[in-house]
Protein backbone atom coordinates (compact mmCIF):
# COMPACT_ATOMS: atom_id res chain seq x y z
CA UNK A 1 0.00 0.00 0.00
CA UNK A 2 1.17 3.63 -0.26
CA UNK A 3 2.53 4.74 2.96
CA UNK A 4 2.88 8.62 4.41
CA UNK A 5 6.56 8.37 5.86
CA UNK A 6 7.35 10.75 9.13
CA UNK A 7 9.89 13.21 8.65
CA UNK A 8 13.57 12.38 9.55
CA UNK A 9 14.96 13.26 12.95
CA UNK A 10 17.68 16.27 12.72
CA UNK A 11 18.61 19.36 10.51
CA UNK A 12 15.98 19.08 7.46
CA UNK A 13 17.55 19.19 4.07
CA UNK A 14 16.65 21.72 1.57
CA UNK A 15 13.54 21.27 0.01
CA UNK A 16 12.22 22.71 -3.88
CA UNK A 17 8.98 24.83 -3.85
CA UNK A 18 8.01 24.39 -7.90
CA UNK A 19 5.71 27.14 -7.90
CA UNK A 20 9.28 29.54 -8.07
CA UNK A 21 12.12 27.44 -8.77
CA UNK A 22 11.74 27.22 -12.57
CA UNK A 23 10.20 31.13 -13.14
CA UNK A 24 13.25 31.11 -16.38
CA UNK A 25 11.75 28.06 -17.82
CA UNK A 26 7.57 29.03 -17.77
CA UNK A 27 7.67 31.70 -20.46
CA UNK A 28 8.88 28.19 -22.97
CA UNK A 29 5.71 26.28 -21.22
CA UNK A 30 3.47 28.96 -21.43
CA UNK A 31 4.26 29.21 -25.41
CA UNK A 32 4.05 25.51 -25.91
CA UNK A 33 -0.18 25.75 -24.53
CA UNK A 34 -0.90 29.16 -27.07
CA UNK A 35 -1.55 28.57 -31.03
CA UNK A 36 2.30 29.09 -31.71
CA UNK A 37 2.79 25.75 -29.98
CA UNK A 38 3.27 24.60 -33.92
CA UNK A 39 5.90 26.66 -35.05
CA UNK A 40 7.89 26.62 -31.80
CA UNK A 41 7.84 22.73 -32.48
CA UNK A 42 9.28 22.53 -35.79
CA UNK A 43 11.74 25.14 -34.54
CA UNK A 44 12.88 23.42 -31.91
CA UNK A 45 13.23 20.09 -34.14
CA UNK A 46 15.06 21.85 -36.76
CA UNK A 47 17.51 20.23 -38.38
CA UNK A 48 19.06 23.02 -39.90
CA UNK A 49 21.60 24.58 -37.81
CA UNK A 50 20.30 27.72 -35.76
CA UNK A 51 22.25 30.07 -37.53
CA UNK A 52 21.29 29.64 -40.49
CA UNK A 53 17.34 29.16 -39.82
CA UNK A 54 16.72 33.01 -38.96
CA UNK A 55 18.49 33.89 -42.58
CA UNK A 56 16.92 31.74 -44.46
CA UNK A 57 13.51 32.98 -42.96
CA UNK A 58 14.22 36.36 -43.49
CA UNK A 59 15.23 35.43 -46.97
CA UNK A 60 11.81 33.91 -47.94
CA UNK A 61 9.68 36.14 -46.17
CA UNK A 62 11.49 39.24 -48.48
CA UNK A 63 11.33 36.90 -51.14
CA UNK A 64 7.70 36.19 -51.41
CA UNK A 65 6.85 39.84 -50.69
CA UNK A 66 5.69 40.32 -54.56
CA UNK A 67 7.65 43.79 -54.77
CA UNK A 68 9.38 45.18 -57.72
CA UNK A 69 12.90 44.78 -58.20
CA UNK A 70 13.59 48.74 -57.56
CA UNK A 71 11.63 48.21 -54.56
CA UNK A 72 13.37 45.15 -53.36
CA UNK A 73 16.57 47.56 -53.63
CA UNK A 74 15.58 50.17 -51.86
CA UNK A 75 14.40 47.75 -49.28
CA UNK A 76 17.60 45.75 -48.70
CA UNK A 77 19.15 47.93 -45.57
CA UNK A 78 16.10 47.06 -44.17
CA UNK A 79 16.40 43.51 -44.98
CA UNK A 80 20.05 43.01 -43.63
CA UNK A 81 18.60 44.98 -40.34
CA UNK A 82 16.03 42.31 -39.40
CA UNK A 83 17.96 38.98 -40.81
CA UNK A 84 20.62 40.02 -38.03
CA UNK A 85 17.50 40.46 -35.46
CA UNK A 86 16.49 36.65 -36.75
CA UNK A 87 19.94 35.80 -36.66
CA UNK A 88 20.21 36.25 -32.84
CA UNK A 89 16.41 35.02 -31.98
CA UNK A 90 17.79 31.41 -33.47
CA UNK A 91 21.11 31.37 -31.85
CA UNK A 92 19.29 32.26 -28.70
CA UNK A 93 16.78 29.62 -28.97
CA UNK A 94 19.65 26.73 -29.74
CA UNK A 95 21.60 28.22 -26.94
CA UNK A 96 17.91 27.88 -25.04
CA UNK A 97 17.76 24.03 -26.36
CA UNK A 98 21.45 23.64 -25.19
CA UNK A 99 20.25 24.76 -21.42
CA UNK A 100 17.07 22.67 -21.14
CA UNK A 101 18.75 19.33 -22.05
CA UNK A 102 21.50 18.15 -20.57
CA UNK A 103 24.46 16.65 -22.28
CA UNK A 104 23.53 13.24 -22.84
CA UNK A 105 20.22 14.30 -25.40
CA UNK A 106 22.06 17.07 -27.11
CA UNK A 107 23.04 15.31 -30.12
CA UNK A 108 19.68 13.10 -29.77
CA UNK A 109 17.25 16.25 -30.46
CA UNK A 110 14.75 13.96 -29.44
CA UNK A 111 11.26 14.97 -30.87
CA UNK A 112 7.99 15.69 -28.50
CA UNK A 113 6.06 12.93 -29.45
CA UNK A 114 9.99 10.36 -29.11
CA UNK A 115 10.18 12.18 -25.05
CA UNK A 116 6.42 11.82 -24.34
CA UNK A 117 6.36 7.93 -25.19
CA UNK A 118 9.20 6.74 -23.64
CA UNK A 119 8.92 8.93 -20.46
CA UNK A 120 5.54 8.99 -19.84
CA UNK A 121 3.97 5.75 -21.52
CA UNK A 122 7.01 3.42 -21.00
CA UNK A 123 8.95 5.36 -17.73
CA UNK A 124 12.36 5.26 -19.01
CA UNK A 125 14.48 8.01 -17.83
CA UNK A 126 16.60 10.10 -20.27
CA UNK A 127 17.65 13.25 -18.42
CA UNK A 128 21.58 12.94 -17.41
CA UNK A 129 21.23 8.78 -17.71
CA UNK A 130 22.04 6.96 -19.87
CA UNK A 131 24.59 7.78 -22.08
CA UNK A 132 24.04 9.47 -25.74
CA UNK A 133 24.91 6.09 -27.75
CA UNK A 134 22.38 4.30 -25.47
CA UNK A 135 19.85 7.34 -25.75
CA UNK A 136 20.11 6.97 -29.39
CA UNK A 137 19.10 2.87 -29.37
CA UNK A 138 16.14 3.64 -27.53
CA UNK A 139 15.31 6.31 -29.49
CA UNK A 140 15.75 4.36 -33.14
CA UNK A 141 14.05 1.23 -30.92
CA UNK A 142 10.57 0.52 -33.16
CA UNK A 143 8.57 -0.27 -29.82
CA UNK A 144 8.40 -0.81 -25.70
CA UNK A 145 9.43 -4.26 -26.29
CA UNK A 146 12.62 -3.82 -27.64
CA UNK A 147 13.91 -0.78 -25.91
CA UNK A 148 13.77 -2.86 -22.63
CA UNK A 149 15.60 -5.47 -24.40
CA UNK A 150 18.26 -2.80 -24.66
CA UNK A 151 18.19 -1.78 -21.70
CA UNK A 152 18.66 -5.72 -20.54
CA UNK A 153 21.44 -6.24 -23.01
CA UNK A 154 23.28 -3.31 -22.12
CA UNK A 155 22.60 -3.02 -18.40
CA UNK A 156 26.69 -2.65 -18.15
CA UNK A 157 26.90 0.53 -19.67
CA UNK A 158 24.20 2.11 -18.67
CA UNK A 159 25.35 1.28 -15.21
CA UNK A 160 28.92 2.74 -16.00
CA UNK A 161 26.46 5.87 -16.71
CA UNK A 162 25.33 6.16 -13.66
CA UNK A 163 27.73 6.12 -11.90
CA UNK A 164 29.59 8.84 -13.40
CA UNK A 165 26.53 11.24 -13.16
CA UNK A 166 26.28 10.47 -9.81
CA UNK A 167 29.70 10.69 -8.96
CA UNK A 168 29.61 14.23 -10.65
CA UNK A 169 27.02 15.50 -8.19
CA UNK A 170 28.59 17.87 -5.07
CA UNK A 171 25.75 19.80 -3.95
CA UNK A 172 26.56 19.57 0.05
CA UNK A 173 22.62 18.16 0.61
CA UNK A 174 23.33 15.45 -1.66
CA UNK A 175 26.26 13.62 -0.80
CA UNK A 176 24.98 11.02 1.16
CA UNK A 177 22.49 10.31 -1.20
CA UNK A 178 24.96 10.14 -3.86
CA UNK A 179 27.09 7.51 -1.97
CA UNK A 180 23.70 5.29 -1.77
CA UNK A 181 23.37 5.13 -5.34
CA UNK A 182 27.20 4.44 -5.83
CA UNK A 183 26.15 1.40 -3.26
CA UNK A 184 23.30 0.24 -6.23
CA UNK A 185 25.92 0.79 -8.38
CA UNK A 186 28.34 -1.20 -6.78
CA UNK A 187 25.48 -3.96 -6.31
CA UNK A 188 24.71 -4.53 -9.88
CA UNK A 189 27.64 -5.17 -10.78
CA UNK A 190 28.41 -7.87 -8.04
CA UNK A 191 25.75 -9.22 -9.60
CA UNK A 192 23.34 -8.88 -6.37
CA UNK A 193 20.40 -7.30 -8.44
CA UNK A 194 17.74 -7.31 -5.86
CA UNK A 195 19.32 -5.76 -3.31
CA UNK A 196 20.15 -3.26 -5.85
CA UNK A 197 16.73 -2.47 -6.84
CA UNK A 198 15.37 -2.06 -3.47
CA UNK A 199 17.50 0.57 -2.49
CA UNK A 200 17.59 2.18 -5.68
CA UNK A 201 13.34 2.78 -5.19
CA UNK A 202 13.77 3.62 -1.79
CA UNK A 203 16.61 5.89 -3.03
CA UNK A 204 14.29 7.72 -5.23
CA UNK A 205 11.18 8.09 -2.33
CA UNK A 206 14.28 9.62 0.24
CA UNK A 207 14.75 11.80 -2.56
CA UNK A 208 11.56 12.93 -3.11
CA UNK A 209 10.80 13.63 0.24
CA UNK A 210 13.50 15.82 1.04
CA UNK A 211 13.83 18.01 -1.66
CA UNK A 212 9.98 18.65 -2.55
CA UNK A 213 6.99 20.13 -0.52
CA UNK A 214 4.33 17.67 0.15
CA UNK A 215 1.99 18.99 -2.31
CA UNK A 216 4.23 19.46 -5.14
CA UNK A 217 5.81 15.82 -4.27
CA UNK A 218 2.41 14.23 -4.07
CA UNK A 219 1.38 15.75 -7.79
CA UNK A 220 4.31 14.30 -9.15
CA UNK A 221 3.75 10.94 -7.77
CA UNK A 222 0.14 10.67 -8.18
CA UNK A 223 -0.16 8.09 -10.44
CA UNK A 224 -3.76 6.73 -9.66
CA UNK A 225 -6.37 4.49 -12.01
CA UNK A 226 -9.05 6.51 -13.76
CA UNK A 227 -7.14 10.01 -13.37
CA UNK A 228 -5.70 11.99 -15.18
CA UNK A 229 -2.12 11.16 -16.53
CA UNK A 230 0.96 13.34 -15.95
CA UNK A 231 0.22 16.16 -18.30
CA UNK A 232 4.34 17.43 -19.36
CA UNK A 233 2.26 21.16 -19.92
CA UNK A 234 1.92 21.93 -16.41
CA UNK A 235 5.51 22.43 -15.73
CA UNK A 236 8.82 23.87 -16.74
CA UNK A 237 10.61 21.71 -19.40
CA UNK A 238 13.58 20.00 -17.35
CA UNK A 239 11.00 19.47 -14.31
CA UNK A 240 8.27 17.64 -16.90
CA UNK A 241 11.53 16.06 -18.36
CA UNK A 242 12.79 14.60 -15.40
CA UNK A 243 9.22 13.57 -13.42
CA UNK A 244 7.45 12.14 -15.57
CA UNK A 245 9.20 8.38 -15.44
CA UNK A 246 8.97 9.43 -12.10
CA UNK A 247 5.42 9.36 -12.00
CA UNK A 248 5.21 6.43 -14.15
CA UNK A 249 7.42 4.53 -11.18
CA UNK A 250 4.62 5.62 -8.65
CA UNK A 251 1.71 3.51 -10.47
CA UNK A 252 -0.73 3.28 -7.13
CA UNK A 253 -0.36 -0.24 -6.12
CA UNK A 254 -2.91 -2.22 -3.12
CA UNK A 255 -1.99 -5.44 -1.46
CA UNK A 256 -5.58 -5.69 -0.05
CA UNK A 257 -7.15 -4.64 -3.26
CA UNK A 258 -5.57 -7.44 -4.97
CA UNK A 259 -3.69 -4.99 -7.62
CA UNK A 260 -1.65 -7.25 -9.69
CA UNK A 261 2.03 -7.36 -9.19
CA UNK A 262 3.52 -4.90 -12.37
CA UNK A 263 6.39 -5.98 -14.55
CA UNK A 264 7.75 -3.00 -14.51
CA UNK A 265 9.65 -1.32 -12.31
CA UNK A 266 7.23 0.52 -9.62
CA UNK A 267 8.24 2.07 -6.30
CA UNK A 268 4.95 0.85 -4.32
CA UNK A 269 5.47 -2.76 -5.92
CA UNK A 270 9.41 -3.15 -4.80
CA UNK A 271 7.99 -1.69 -1.66
CA UNK A 272 5.05 -3.96 -0.96
CA UNK A 273 4.92 -6.88 -3.56
CA UNK A 274 8.05 -8.52 -3.27
CA UNK A 275 8.32 -10.84 -6.07
CA UNK A 276 9.62 -12.55 -9.04
CA UNK A 277 7.18 -10.21 -10.93
CA UNK A 278 8.39 -7.09 -9.95
CA UNK A 279 12.62 -8.10 -8.82
CA UNK A 280 15.03 -8.05 -12.05
CA UNK A 281 18.35 -7.02 -12.73
CA UNK A 282 16.69 -5.08 -15.38
CA UNK A 283 13.82 -3.32 -12.85
CA UNK A 284 16.92 -2.39 -10.74
CA UNK A 285 18.84 -0.77 -13.75
CA UNK A 286 15.37 1.35 -14.22
CA UNK A 287 15.06 2.18 -10.33
CA UNK A 288 18.98 3.44 -10.51
CA UNK A 289 18.53 5.78 -13.80
CA UNK A 290 15.61 7.08 -11.98
CA UNK A 291 17.48 7.77 -8.67
CA UNK A 292 20.50 9.28 -10.61
CA UNK A 293 18.80 11.29 -12.42
CA UNK A 294 16.36 13.16 -10.14
CA UNK A 295 19.69 12.92 -7.77
CA UNK A 296 21.76 15.01 -10.39
CA UNK A 297 18.11 17.51 -11.34
CA UNK A 298 18.58 18.24 -7.48
CA UNK A 299 22.24 18.69 -7.73
CA UNK A 300 21.95 21.22 -10.44
CA UNK A 301 18.66 23.02 -9.13
CA UNK A 302 19.30 23.66 -5.57
CA UNK A 303 20.64 26.39 -4.37
CA UNK A 304 24.28 26.55 -3.05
Amino acid sequence: MNEEREPDEGGEPEQIDLSGVFKAMQPMADFYRTQNAGLMKQLAEAVMPTERIGQTLARQIFESSGLSDRFREALEPLHEHFREQWRDLFASIGSLKDRIYPENLRDAEPKLNELKQLLLEEGIPLMWVPGPKIVRALLDAPDAVERRRIVGRRWRGIVNDCEAVASSVDHPDLLEARDFALDCVSALRAGHANPAQALAANLLDSLMHAHFEKGDRVKLTSNKKGKAKFDLNDYGVRVSLTFAPVWYAYEEFWVHKGDPIPRMFARHASAHGVSRAQYSRINAVYGLMLAVSVMKFFDVELER
